[in-house]
């Protein structure tokens, strides 16, 4: 017998300091399981109309204490969340308005409450216990892979399911649970009678992430034109690089410990800085190492990815940010236009040859203004990552260097299954992605070229101003007749 379940035992034989130990112990775990009462705002959750509806559900069907209305409103509910955190300060909201009492209890301690799981809490009836997703769901995430937790048959399933088809009316406890996929949650659960109302949230939209992470900080450390014209950025920013929470905490600290040692306002470059280097604190550079990176080459190479991103977009993809301030990782790195990766439906061969062209644009940039024999080892991560996305698009997308050919657009449709590359298959592939990587090199050098002055405008100002934003992208762009927007 489980340490809880002797906890909650009523007929032990236990010496008389032994039950007094054990009445009292019940309440100190319910307490102990007891949320906070103060709940988060409807405000603060992400399209939330259907959960404000539940909770006028589950009060109207404590009010009428009626079996047919607790049919309706669910007295067992899996919610499918992919923020965890998010879910549960939902559900506290929602016992909230329902005047309910909300319970936490942890998935280790869920099997040792059954039997009678609701019978523990009737004491505080009305009430919503949420039970942490575990094992005890029972069920196999892979169901190509042969699991005891993924059969009808399982056990503890049955017991839990027979379990909760006990519902008081007069003593309603709904109980409720949150997982990111319906599939963690094994058949014999999702019945009548047991968890048989789910519901899913929606993933948040990045003008509400941006304005929440604001409201979260405080409009007071950000700057007027961070406020007004910044938020669906920050949203996307944190979509890109800070989708947890707690990583969001995190950033949230860091950036009011740099605001206060600078004394001064947050703006948008000071965040795509922090995505770029994490909420990590450094040691200012000395003079000298700050000389050293911020070298012509740096700068040339940086201002050849902007330039291409502009050029060869037609003015879409404009970066938010671009710097040649020196990180142990780096030396120098364009962040590219946020708002343009988020109009993007799907990703087509112009996209890849957007990318492609993108990467291939700083070592181009110091093959042209410096010469072959002295480029840098700088594009290591760029030849890299241009070289994997071109393989799989080529081996298991049906993509071919010459699709903008249609004759050539149905030649390599039979595609390799996903990780199943044999010696001969990825000789050839190998081959074309050189072929396509140097004919796009030389296109983009020849553009380049034809926009020499634009590079060396953009490359000088990085030189002076090392972190350089899109407006003062869009300024030189249009000073050199670029199309942009």
């Amino acid at each position: 017998m489980s340490l809880l379940t002797r906890l909650f035992s009523s007929d032990s034989n236990s010496a008389s300091h032994e039950k007094l130990e054990l009445a009292e112990s019940p309440t100190s775990a319910l307490q102990a399981w007891r949320a906070q009462p103060k709940a988060a705002e409807w405000g603060d959750f992400y399209a939330p109309e259907i959960f404000i509806e539940w909770a006028r559900e589950l009060k109207i069907a404590i009010a009428l204490q009626d079996q047919g209305a607790w049919d309706l409103a669910g007295r067992g509910v899996l919610v499918i969340s992919d923020q965890q955190a998010t879910a549960l300060d939902l559900l506290n909201k929602i016992a909230s308005d329902a005047g309910m009492r909300f319970f936490e209890v942890p998935a280790s301690h869920v099997a040792d409450l059954v039997p009678d799981i609701r019978s523990k809490f009737q004491v505080h009836a009305p009430a919503l216990v949420f039970l942490e997703s575990g094992d005890w769901m029972a069920s196999n995430p892979d169901p190509t892979i042969f699991s005891p937790f993924d059969s009808d048959e399982t056990s503890f399933s049955k017991s839990l399911h027979a379990d909760l088809l006990k519902f008081d009316l007069k003593n309603p406890v709904v109980v409720v649970t949150a997982a990111n996929s319906e599939r963690l949650m094994c058949r014999e659960l999702k019945k009548v009678g047991a968890f048989d109302r789910i519901f899913t949230t929606d993933k948040p939209n990045a003008e509400f992430l941006g304005a929440k992470f604001l409201s979260k900080v405080g409009h007071d450390f950000f700057d007027e034109q961070t406020l007004k014209n910044s938020q669906k950025k920050i949203g996307l920013l944190l979509q890109s690089e800070f989708e947890e929470p707690d990583q969001q905490d995190l950033l949230v600290l860091r950036i009011k410990r740099f605001a206060k040692s600078e004394s001064r306002k947050i703006n948008f470059n000071d965040l795509a800085n922090f995505a770029l280097r994490g909420v990590v604190e450094h040691a200012r550079p000395d003079p000298s190492m700050a000389e050293a990176s911020a070298k012509r080459k740096t700068a040339i190479h940086e201002a050849g990815h902007a330039c291409i991103a502009i050029i060869a977009s037609e003015g879409q993809n404009i970066p938010d940010y671009a710097t040649v301030v020196p990180s142990k990782n780096f030396l120098g790195v364009v962040f590219e236009s946020l708002a343009y990766y988020d109009k993007m439906e799907d990703f087509t061969f112009n996209n890849m040859l957007l990318k492609a062209r993108i990467c291939l644009a700083g070592r181009a940039a110091e093959d042209l203004f410096f010469g072959s024999a002295n480029v840098s080892s700088g594009a290591n991560s760029d030849l890299a990552a241009v070289s994997r996305m071109c393989f799989s698009l080529f081996a298991y997308s049906g993509f071919h260097p010459e699709m903008m050919t249609s004759d050539i657009a149905s030649s390599n449709l039979a595609v390799l299954r996903s990780g199943e590359v044999d010696p001969i298959q990825y000789d050839r592939i190998s081959k074309e992605v050189r072929h396509f990587l140097h004919e796009q090199y030389h296109h983009v050098i020849d553009t380049l070229e034809r926009n020499r002055g634009f590079v060396e405008a953009v490359a000088e100002r990085l030189l002076w101003d090392p972190i350089v934003d899109q407006s003062e992208m869009i300024e030189i762009a249009v000073r050199f007749g670029i199309k942009v927007g």
